[in-house]
């Protein structure tokens, strides 16, 4: 019964990143999973339900992770930069994680959404904003933690337009060297190096 669920949820998230919520129904899935239609109700009362389901099985342990990498001893700038470095990994390395999310951020409702926000990236996002404050008192946290998320989820998003631009090389595509790049103009603002 285990196994057949997270068959759904491997399968649901594939479907969900590439088609989206509205191009998916209960059938495309059960047909994914190679299961019956009614089968599938046995482990999911709807799509929404599984929708969630991925939303948190996909970006839970992401948030895990991000918040580990928020957590240590190291002075403040440092924490900033391990987190900005393991959310660009993240965003490289799991291109279904980032398809959803850029799903979500397109057409995502109202309850997927909070769902999101509030379960799922609350406590990260509050991390950073408590670290910001650390480094600058006057900042306004909030704002300037969206633009984080922002400068490292865009060059992601961008990747497959940016390898036509003039100038554009592979190192561009890297994390660590995205990190760099978003910590640099960081750095800068705070008035801070790492």
């Amino acid at each position: 019964m285990n196994n057949t669920r997270t068959a759904i949820l491997k399968a649901a998230i594939l479907l969900f990143s590439r088609q989206g919520y509205e191009g998916i129904s209960m059938r495309n899935i059960a047909e994914a999973v190679n299961i019956s239609a009614p089968a599938l109700y046995n482990h999911f009362k709807s799509k929404q339900s599984i929708y969630i389901a991925v939303i948190a099985d996909t970006f839970e342990n992401k948030s895990e992770l991000l918040q580990q990498a928020l957590s240590g001893e190291e002075k403040p700038i440092v924490r900033l930069q391990h987190f900005i470095t393991r959310l660009s990994e993240l965003f490289h390395d799991d291109p279904d994680f980032r398809r959803l999310m850029q799903r979500e951020l397109l057409d995502g409702d109202e309850e997927r959404l909070r769902y999101l926000a509030e379960e799922i990236f609350s406590t990260p996002f509050q991390l950073v904003m408590d670290l910001l404050l650390e480094l600058k008192p006057d900042c306004d946290a909030h704002s300037l933690a969206v633009i984080i998320f922002g400068m490292v989820q865009k060059p992601f998003e961008l990747n497959p337009l940016d390898r036509f631009f003039p100038g554009s090389h592979q190192q561009h595509n890297d994390p660590v060297y995205i990190s760099s790049q978003v910590m640099a103009i960081l750095s800068a603002y705070m008035g801070e190096s790492a």
